[in-house]
């Protein structure tokens, strides 16, 4: 930055130093707090001026005014050019400052993403090497997959954070009101619990993945790691506004899911809220994002959640459909047909259950 000053500044002289020799008039002429006007300063150095005292100088000074038209032209010019010069160099400013900004954005996400591969590479590290003589693998079930390898996985397929947030933002709309803290049952990289800070309303989270939840705690979230339905179970009784869980039932199985409504009902407030998204199972091309995610265990649909929720003690159930897909990418409705079709292949891509606590 401070090179750039020292040019922009060195340019300036120049351009002053330029003005004060083409004409010592010049310099008295500014308009609004010494800010100098092209139109004006464009007829000072075009315009010729008979000095004061010239002999016959009232005569010259009318014959002047008459000969006007043979430099007017070239006082256009001039008003024009400077007019560019002051529009090019603001245009500079801000290009530079947007280019700027877009560098910062950048280096944030290269030093995030630099943290996610060091972690990698320190499991893979860690982990036994293979030696001469080891046995050969077998088709036995495969171990849980390393939490450093997940995160990749969601670097590469879930989308950038930026992108995710402004999906989540949907749901401020109903926490704003929350008769209490909110809490993020499986918060990932901490999108919507950076949201809720924005907002500033009280909340924390709980994140299985201890990369994930140490990214979470180095950007100044409140996250405990550990298992989501343990760490629920031990908060206590209606303590509080609202459980949030953003794509997390389908990773578990309907037992499991079934124990965290009815956890959820036990530590929420009366008419706490209760926020679950996940995969839209109504829509064939969502579902091959399911079965992408190696982690996932089976698919949830909005009427089965919206069963279990009921009878885990939730009231006023409904499902919201969200992430549509664009115009291109579904067909073109010119019968009723190709509607059953588009909602059928190409329906919204998640949807969302919310309840609530009753209110007695």
């Amino acid at each position: 930055m401070d090179s750039e000053k020292s040019l922009e500044k060195e340019l300036a002289d120049e351009i002053r130093a330029a003005i004060a020799s083409a004409g010592p008039s010049a310099q008295t002429v500014s308009a609004g707090e010494g800010v100098p006007d092209p139109v004006v300063l464009a007829e000072a150095y075009v315009t010729p001026s008979i000095p004061e005292g010239a002999p016959a100088s009232g005569l010259k000074k009318l014959l002047l005014r008459g000969s006007r038209f043979l430099w007017r032209n070239q006082m256009g010019f001039n008003t024009l050019a400077l007019e560019a010069f002051r529009r090019m160099r603001q245009d500079w400013q801000e290009s530079f400052a947007s280019l700027r900004e877009a560098t910062e954005r950048e280096l944030a996400e290269g030093r995030r993403r630099a943290a996610i591969q060091d972690a990698r590479f320190g499991l893979l590290e860690a982990s036994p090497r293979a030696v001469a003589g080891s046995p050969v693998p077998t088709s036995a079930p495969a171990p849980e997959i390393p939490p450093a390898v997940y995160s990749l996985f969601e670097e590469r397929f879930r989308g950038a954070p930026g992108e995710i947030a402004k999906l989540q933002r949907f749901y401020l709309q109903f926490l704003s009101g929350a008769p209490g803290p909110v809490l993020d049952v499986g918060c990932g990289r901490g999108e919507f619990l950076g949201l809720l800070r924005e907002e500033k309303i009280a909340a924390s989270g709980i994140e299985s993945n201890p990369l994930s939840a140490r990214l979470c705690r180095e950007a100044g979230l409140e996250v405990e790691e550990g298992d989501a339905l343990s760490l629920l179970s031990a908060r206590p009784a209606a303590s509080l506004g609202a459980v949030v869980a953003l794509q997390v039932v389908e990773h578990w199985t309907a037992a499991v899911t079934f124990a965290f409504l009815r956890e959820a009902r036990r530590v929420l407030r009366p008419e706490g809220l209760l926020v679950a998204e996940t995969i839209n199972t109504d829509s064939l091309s969502a579902l091959r994002a399911f079965f992408l995610d190696p982690t996932h265990v089976r698919p949830v649909p909005p009427a089965g959640l919206a069963f279990l929720a009921e009878a885990a003690g939730f009231a006023d159930a409904r499902i919201e459909y969200l992430a549509p897909l664009s115009p291109e990418r579904r067909l073109a409705e010119a019968t009723e047909n190709d509607v059953k079709l588009n909602r059928l292949l190409f329906g919204p891509q998640d949807y969302a259950l919310i309840a609530r606590v009753p209110r007695a």
